[in-house]
């Protein structure tokens, strides 16, 4: 039993359907398989949802009609295919899309009358692209021949009530996620949405952006799945971003720890939390592109073989950097966990931390405000804080026995300026922190150093 997931850029257009249910297809009977929404449909979610606090509700509705226009489309362009000869279900998905938008139009009109827009609110609102993707790539199935079943995801994954980012129930999944297998077990393929589920009150909650990938897992582990596929529109995961560095290249395998690392660090070809649930029953994770099915992608396992200690190149941008300077630190105990304590208090998490004797300096991500933070902090201390900053890190294994990887990488960066600098705890991390403006020179430099000659194509 294998759970493959596929994003939305794997969802963009009914073309892409077809492919996803031919890899479905291939994979065999029992597939499970977690869809995200289609391609920038949260996206639009989220902005009918704030149109609508805002004030105007017919731009929201608008957006909404959008929507549903798009998903018909998507529809007849699926059944209008040649080799559907069966088109019953077309009616089937046009009724599920029109009450879906319908839900929506009713969820837009409650936030504009109340001129609030509330977490719990927002959950149900970009819910809705994964439960119109989920549910319409089943009918589409069927239509194909393909004994597939919807199954809704809010039936299954229960969760914790922190809409925005609600925590999985495993005890609750675990139980409710035997229907699922047992569809699975009779040859059948389930299909559901990732992203989202329900709290013990039935309120829909959702793991927060990019947590379909971690729906996904969390199935696998549920189910003893004897591997998790992540289909996206890259051929597994890279050395760098090939998207800034050109001669990045995919690497054939990963251990566990070392694709945790770099989707934290800003590999945004998978998501953070996806791995801890193949973990715990060590289930193999493959990243494969969805546009080119044939190429083996990247394995992710327990243990894994590596001939350089430096496996790979994270990096993202637009982080924050919170300087705490006092000379009130210096042999002085309590004070790093009254700064902790601090950013506890107002939920702030932190990436990354270095300290000398009289500062600690700590990286948060963009988005997060931080006025309270910083006037907390001052009762204690001087606070500097430095935006527009990006955090690059070197990933692999053993890089603190591994002599020369400091020193080849500092070198790399001699031209730049850096704000920071880390080695993680765990010898598979080694970050620095740039401004923004000089991120991708940084990186390639980097990439450059560690990886100076392009690999054979069996090595890819």
């Amino acid at each position: 039993m294998k759970i493959l997931k596929f994003g939305g850029t794997s969802m963009a257009d009914a073309k892409a359907w077809k492919r996803v249910l031919d890899i479905v297809g291939a994979t065999g009977p029992g597939t499970i398989t977690v869809v995200s929404a289609t391609s920038g449909t949260t996206n639009s979610l989220i902005l009918a949802a704030d149109t609508a606090k805002s004030g105007s509700l017919e731009e929201a509705r608008r957006i909404s009609a959008e929507l549903g226009e798009k998903h018909r489309q998507f529809v007849h362009t699926f059944f209008s295919l040649p080799e559907i000869t069966d088109r019953t279900g077309l009616e089937t998905c046009e009724n599920h899309i029109s009450a879906l938008i319908s839900l929506l139009d009713n969820y837009l009109l409650g936030i504009h009358t109340l001129g609030e827009l509330t977490p719990k609110s927002l959950d149900a609102v970009s819910s809705i692209g994964e439960r119109l993707s989920s549910f319409l790539l089943a009918e589409c199935a069927k239509a194909i021949g393909t004994p597939a079943v919807w199954t809704d995801a809010a039936e299954v994954m229960l969760t914790s009530s922190d809409h925005g980012q609600a925590a999985p129930d495993m005890d609750g999944i675990f139980d409710r996620a035997r229907r699922i297998a047992h569809h699975s077990a009779n040859g059948r393929f389930p299909i559901m949405g990732g992203f989202y589920g329900s709290d013990v009150a039935g309120s829909i909650t959702t793991l927060g952006r990019g947590g379909s990938d971690f729906s996904a897992s969390i199935i696998g582990l549920a189910v003893g799945a004897e591997a998790i596929e992540i289909w996206t529109d890259v051929s597994g995961m890279y050395t760098s971003d090939p998207r800034f560095v050109p001669n990045a290249f995919s690497i054939k395998e990963l251990s566990f720890s070392e694709a945790a690392e770099l989707a934290y660090f800003g590999a945004k070809v998978l998501h953070p939390a996806t791995i801890q649930p193949a973990v715990e029953k060590n289930i193999p994770v493959y990243v494969k592109n969805t546009f080119e099915p044939e190429h083996p992608g990247t394995r992710i396992f327990s243990d894994v073989h590596a001939d350089s200690p430096v496996r790979a190149i994270a990096f993202k941008k637009d982080i924050t950097v919170i300087t705490v300077i006092s000379s009130r630190m210096l042999l002085a105990w309590g004070f790093l966990a009254k700064v902790f304590a601090i950013f506890e208090k107002h939920q702030v998490s932190v990436d990354l931390v270095s300290t000398s004797e009289v500062s600690i300096s700590m990286t948060v991500d963009k988005k997060t405000r931080l006025d309270a933070v910083q006037k907390d902090l001052e009762d204690i201390a001087s606070v500097k804080i430095y935006h527009n900053q990006a955090l690059i890190s070197l990933v692999g294994k053993n890089m603190m026995q591994s002599k020369g990887v400091a020193a080849q990488a500092f070198n790399a960066l001699s031209e730049f300026p850096i704000r920071m600098i880390s080695q993680g705890s765990s010898d598979i991390n080694l970050s620095v922190v740039v401004e923004n403006e000089h991120a991708v020179e940084a990186v390639e430099a980097l990439h450059d150093t560690f990886f100076p000659n392009l690999p054979s194509p069996e090595n890819t």
